[in-house]
């Protein structure tokens, strides 16, 4: 074959096959945008619910017990699911701040009258926070029973197991980090007394 014509043979495939594609490319143009789809799994972005009981009151017409239904608190929780209460352990000063202390349940403490514990309890319906004592709970201050606020946050078990790590549930920062929790949109449930 001639050299001078297989530049002319090269120029002439690569007009045909660009001829070929036309001016919108080689898929054609584009089509009506379709229908959206259904909303997909919100993953990550709702990995729990965290809110505030707060006024709760132990006395020995209630049996020293607060109950709660998930329903009532509007939260899904499932069987497998963590739920973590803390209670408001007083306030630190911490430098020019005044920050709420939380701990976890159960949590006991060293009162005149003996051993005291806050513990709780749950189902697949409900949780109950509760007094325990080695003594007559109707003796124990008023500080102790009256107008508690607690913390509850429910770490879905997926979540939990594949974030968590060696994760202390104790300390409430690290919950709270992992989490991601913003304070100031925790939602706060009055007790009604």
């Amino acid at each position: 074959m001639n050299k001078k014509l297989m530049p002319f043979i090269l120029i002439f495939t690569l007009l045909l096959f660009k001829g070929c594609s036309g001016p919108t490319g080689p898929e054609g143009p584009s089509g009506p945008t379709g229908p959206t789809g259904p909303k997909g799994d919100p993953g990550d972005a709702n990995i729990g619910v965290t809110f505030d009981l707060e006024g709760v009151n132990f006395t020995a017409a209630n049996q020293y017990t607060f109950g709660l239904t998930f329903d009532d608190a509007d939260v899904n929780v499932l069987e497998s699911d963590a739920v973590l209460v803390y209670i408001h352990w007083n306030d630190q000063k911490v430098g020019n701040e005044t920050l709420a202390a939380w701990r976890l349940l159960p949590q006991t403490a060293i009162v005149d009258q003996g051993i005291l514990m806050y513990n709780f309890d749950r189902t697949l319906k409900d949780f109950s926070v509760f007094l325990e004592g080695n003594f007559n709970l109707a003796n124990l201050a008023s500080d102790w029973t009256q107008n508690q606020t607690f913390r509850v946050i429910v770490i879905p078990s997926d979540f939990a197991t594949r974030k968590s790590g060696g994760i202390d549930y104790t300390d409430y920062n690290a919950v709270k980090k992992l989490m991601n929790i913003d304070e100031s949109k925790i939602r706060k449930i009055k007790v009604k007394k």
